[in-house]
């Protein structure tokens, strides 16, 4: 444990599993008291929490809904309550039911909205009240670089973290006034248990391409959920104190290639 958030508290949504799994570890290893949210698997959640408790870390469990927004204000009254302050909020629940265009149902549109757009907009509001009377802290949203180039069965996915991206621009002008700095990391492809089908199923269509050379320069061709997690201690701590409102990509390349 490196000490760098020693003392700090952080929430982080979605951190059961895959990318928030991560980011709770890594967060931990830095020093943050970590306050865990999962949606419904309380056996992962568990196994979680284990996890960072077996080198050290202190961490606690919460079940909500991020959609629903009177869960969420308990929740996060909940966490101020146990740890007694609320440091930094990483926004990573999310969803992807990936489905073709023409797939995309009603009600799959709507639920990936609510989740990815409205609960990170629901959650941002509660932490960032408890934020202003404590004179600042950090939130950082996890984003995708398919917001800016979309992605194999996912319009409604990346419409929403298009929507994520604009949110984190306007928040950060909203709350800078009050010491709360609002990042974005735009996260490129990080196979984790809801997405390992799509991606073998894109990587075997893309090998019939005669494109699909690969550049023997190239980075490794995936992240892993501790590659966010360190980004994520460095928008959480004082060494990224004047960065505000920025979309950083985490991608290996994948933007500008």
């Amino acid at each position: 444990m490196n000490g760098k958030l020693s003392g700090k508290v952080a929430i982080v949504t979605g951190g059961s599993r895959g990318i928030g799994r991560g980011i709770c570890k890594e967060l931990a290893l830095a020093g943050a008291r970590v306050a865990l949210n999962y949606t419904s698997n309380e056996a992962e959640a568990l196994k979680a929490a284990a996890e960072i408790e077996a080198f050290g870390g202190e961490v606690r469990i919460y079940q909500t809904d991020v959609a629903i927004k009177a869960q969420v204000d308990e929740m996060v009254a909940n966490v101020r309550t146990d740890f007694g302050a609320i440091d930094v909020l990483v926004n990573n629940a999310g969803i992807c039911p990936f489905l073709d265009f023409f797939d995309i149902t009603e009600e799959a549109w709507n639920r990936t909205i609510q989740v990815n757009l409205s609960g990170m907009f629901f959650t941002s509001q509660a932490v960032g009240l408890h934020m202003r009377s404590q004179g600042g802290g950090s939130i950082i949203n996890i984003s995708t670089v398919t917001a800016a180039r979309g992605g194999y069965k996912q319009v409604h996915y990346a419409a929403s973290k298009g929507g994520v991206n604009s949110l984190t621009s306007s928040m950060s002008n909203a709350l800078r006034k009050y010491g709360i700095r609002v990042n974005a990391i735009l996260c490129g492809g990080v196979p984790t248990d809801i997405n390992v089908e799509q991606m073998a199923e894109l990587k075997a269509i893309q090998s019939q391409s005669p494109a699909a050379s690969r550049d023997p320069f190239e980075l490794r061709d995936h992240g892993t959920p501790e590659d966010l997690g360190k980004a994520v201690v460095y928008l959480a701590a004082d060494d990224s104190i004047w960065v505000t409102g920025a979309l950083m990509a985490v991608d290996g390349g994948a933007l500008v290639r």
